[in-house]
């Protein structure tokens, strides 16, 4: 009898429970742990590549924005491309000869003008719709990503403007 207490006091020690069941809580603690880190940094990779998008998109703005700076004050700037601006504009009046014909006859390929810098591309050439002055293409870059925006102009008695319709993101 006394052999069979010994055995049933055995079973029903548990003090190595408490710690099976500490050790299962810290295994469970680490996964939880480990999976949070990984999903901060999965969200801090996602965060920088849209902030790098969203930054080349408004590198690609600017640059149309510079562009038609340049059409509407090409004596404020000096050398190029605002020289190239100037020598466009027929009469100092508009950048159209006498039979309405843009003077911009450049391709996509081989254009009439491309200005470089460290944040973007731009290049203007012939617009593809009749009536337009001129297309502009920027690409502007932040990191890896690039992002190209192409626009056509028109010019009209209150200046020159962007063509609605040809707006579009590449």
């Amino acid at each position: 009898m006394q052999n069979l207490l010994s055995h049933l006091e055995i079973i029903y020690d548990r003090s190595g429970a408490a710690m099976l069941v500490t050790l299962l809580f810290l295994l469970l603690l680490t996964i939880i742990g480990t999976s949070s880190l990984y999903t901060a940094y999965s969200e801090a990779v996602l965060s920088k590549s849209i902030e790098a998008d969203a930054r080349a998109f408004y590198n690609a703005d600017s640059a149309t924005e510079q562009t038609l700076y340049w059409f509407y004050y090409p004596a404020q700037f000096t050398g190029t491309p605002a020289d190239f601006f100037r020598r466009r504009r027929i009469n100092n009046t508009s950048f159209f000869n006498e039979e309405g014909i843009s003077q911009y006859t450049g391709t996509k390929q081989t254009p009439d003008i491309t200005y470089s810098k460290d944040n973007y591309t731009l290049t203007v050439y012939a617009p593809s719709t009749p009536g337009a002055l001129c297309a502009i293409t920027s690409t502007g870059m932040s990191g890896r990503i690039k992002r190209t925006i192409t626009v056509e102009l028109f010019e009209d008695v209150s200046g020159i403007k962007l063509l609605r319709g040809t707006w579009r993101l590449d």
